[in-house]
């Protein structure tokens, strides 16, 4: 998915509140650094998600404003924190929070996983903000 995103021309921000060494570990497990155009991790922030400071350092790394990014998270604290800082969200059941209850966050789209969003990717909101971006 990843890539995919990279592919229609969007950076991608990992943004994760785990410590640098653990988030060395994921990195390794995820293998996309190619397609990934920044990186944050506990060390940019002071506070933790649901505060907005670990989205709201991500979409400053992205050069971008709050209504251009979009965040995918599997916890209702990213869907807190995005909508705190007025970014969409979109929700992934794999974090065991239910679809209900990540809509009740703010999430305007929820999906089963992530291979689900990935075979969906074109009509989500990342693939209507990719066509935008594409028709400017």
């Amino acid at each position: 998915m990843v890539r995919a995103i990279d592919g229609m021309g969007l950076r991608v921000v990992l943004a994760t509140s785990a410590p640098e060494d653990e988030l060395k570990i994921l990195r390794g497990v995820l293998d996309v650094d190619d397609a990934v155009s920044e990186v944050t991790s506990a060390e940019d922030v002071g506070t933790a998600k649901p505060e907005p400071d670990i989205i709201e350092v991500a979409i400053g790394k992205a050069d971008v404003g709050p209504d251009e990014a979009v965040i995918v998270g599997d916890s209702v604290w990213d869907v807190e924190a995005a909508g705190r800082a007025g970014v969409a969200a979109i929700g992934v059941l794999s974090g065991g929070f239910g679809a209900a209850e990540l809509r009740d966050a703010g999430a305007v789209e929820v999906y089963d996983d992530v291979a689900a969003l990935l075979a969906n990717l074109e009509s989500s909101v990342i693939g209507r903000r990719a066509a935008v971006g594409r028709s400017a």
